[in-house]
């Protein structure tokens, strides 16, 4: 058993060696793609300071008609614009000249009547 021993640890030795070895070059593969990563977003990030900013636009201020401290009361009511608060306002003189709803009303899902069920229908069966 010795001997057999002694030839199996050789071989399985070699292949720990072997898994050793390709472990440590993945790990420098991957060390050296991130350390490449890492330098193209930090020159990425530089680059966006070296562009020339824009300049912002500058906002038009309207006047308006009148100031709120010089403003005399002709001038807040006037009516230059059309307002529509009120435009879809219905004004209801006579209520009983309206038509009543439930007239024309029909139920749906219930029956209006009573049922009466046949006598040959099954008894409860408890």
């Amino acid at each position: 058993m010795g001997l057999r021993d002694w030839f199996k640890s050789g071989s399985s030795d070699k292949k720990t060696e072997d898994a050793e070895a390709s472990a440590r070059e993945e790990e420098t593969r991957q060390k050296e793609a991130f350390a490449e990563l890492q330098d193209t977003k930090t020159d990425e990030a530089l680059s966006l300071f070296d562009e020339e900013e824009t300049p912002q636009q500058e906002e038009v201020l309207v006047a308006a008609p009148y100031d709120a401290g010089d403003a005399s009361l002709e001038d807040l009511l006037a009516e230059e614009d059309e307002s529509f608060t009120h435009v879809d306002e219905v004004d209801v003189v006579d209520v009983a000249s309206l038509d009543d709803p439930y007239l024309k009303a029909s139920i749906e899902g219930d029956v209006p009547e009573a049922v009466v069920f046949d006598e040959d229908e099954n008894s409860p069966s408890v």
